[in-house]
């Protein structure tokens, strides 16, 4: 069920570059650079898929993490331009700080967005979403926790009493390691969870500030640099083998409003996202362009995998977590959340 890696190249430059680079991110309506695909379609032009085109010109907020590489590929291989569209893309610390730009417009879609808050928002009347397309499902060891050697911790067990270091409380995050630990037969009530933005993690975990911390890619890989940090839980292995992790998520009123454009968006970036699994070399070759990792350090990562269709029993298996964690769904169903429906 677990499957701790002992070793790694080191990350950590990269994930204390990023907090800098995060720094404007951390107000949804912040960037910290934009780019886009090709020049600015005009007003008139349509999609190869579809009619006219509501939008010709949208911006996409996204998290600096491995979830998002499609997004950049679809706008490097001109994908979008090839819809008609220009995406403005501008970097987000945590996806639900994106919410707020989303419901006043100025934010079309956000891409790494873990599905549970997400949902969750929805479920208690925040607002209404749709799912433009999958992001990643994730891969043993792409997503873990990880801990210093002084700390004591070896294994699942061990978190018992500790604290542990997520982006998000009650997320995927939370969900994906409370399962792992009760198939291991830990009570997940033992662990304390704190909010620490992944681009600090590190920091802080160095600092002893936090016992443990569970991250994704490339802050993961970061982590295991630092003072020999290593992995003591796989979050993707056992119960949670393949949990679809995050995806790309716009409000149900602008898809209402934008069928056209959203469907134009969604066909660019799921052929992105069929290339970025058919081809690794071109989804690392991309990574060090919207993060501070390296080429030589995003050679060596491990991938998840990105779907390039929508499927509600995907989505099924986040809201069967989220009902077994205790986390509110309501009447959320996973066919209803798929764009078009």
């Amino acid at each position: 069920m677990r499957s701790p890696r002992l070793s790694r190249i080191s990350l950590t430059a990269a994930a204390g570059l990023a907090v800098a680079a995060l720094a404007a991110g951390c107000s949804s309506s912040g960037s910290s650079g934009s780019t886009s695909s090709g020049s600015s379609a005009k007003a008139s032009s349509s999609a190869s898929s579809g009619g006219k085109l509501e939008q010709s010109t949208i911006t996409v907020g996204a998290l600096p993490v491995v979830d998002s590489a499609g997004l950049y590929l679809a706008n490097k291989l001109g994908y979008f331009k090839q819809q008609g569209l220009t995406v403005n893309i501008t970097s987000v610390a945590q996806s639900t700080q994106a919410i707020p730009d989303m419901l006043h417009g100025t934010i079309a879609v956000i891409a790494g967005a873990n599905y549970v808050s997400f949902i969750e928002a929805q479920a208690k009347g925040t607002a209404q979403f749709k799912v433009v397309a999958e992001g990643v499902t994730c891969k043993p060891n792409t997503f873990g926790v990880a801990a210093l050697p002084s700390s004591g911790i070896t294994s699942p067990k061990d978190l018992a009493g500790k604290t542990v270091a997520v982006n998000l409380t009650n997320n995927i995050q939370t969900l994906t390691l409370n399962a792992v630990l009760k198939a291991d037969g830990v009570d997940p009530s033992k662990v304390k969870y704190v909010v620490v933005p992944f681009p600090n993690m590190v920091t802080a975990l160095k600092a002893k500030q936090v016992d443990a911390i569970s991250a994704v890619e490339p802050f993961l890989g970061g982590a295991l640099a630092a003072d020999g940090a290593k992995q003591v839980v796989s979050s993707c292995d056992g119960p949670t083998a393949d949990m679809p992790m995050s995806g790309y998520l716009s409000t149900s009123s602008w898809a209402q409003q934008n069928p056209n454009t959203a469907k134009a968006f969604q066909t660019a970036l799921l052929k992105a996202q069929a290339y970025a699994d058919a081809n690794p070399a071109a989804l690392k070759a991309i990574i060090p362009t919207y993060t501070k990792v390296t080429a030589a350090q995003a050679n060596a990562l491990p991938l998840n995998n990105y779907p390039s269709t929508l499927d509600p029993a995907e989505i099924t298996k986040v809201l069967t977590l989220m009902k077994s964690g205790g986390l509110a769904t309501g009447s959320v169903t996973a066919s209803s959340l798929l764009l078009g429906s």
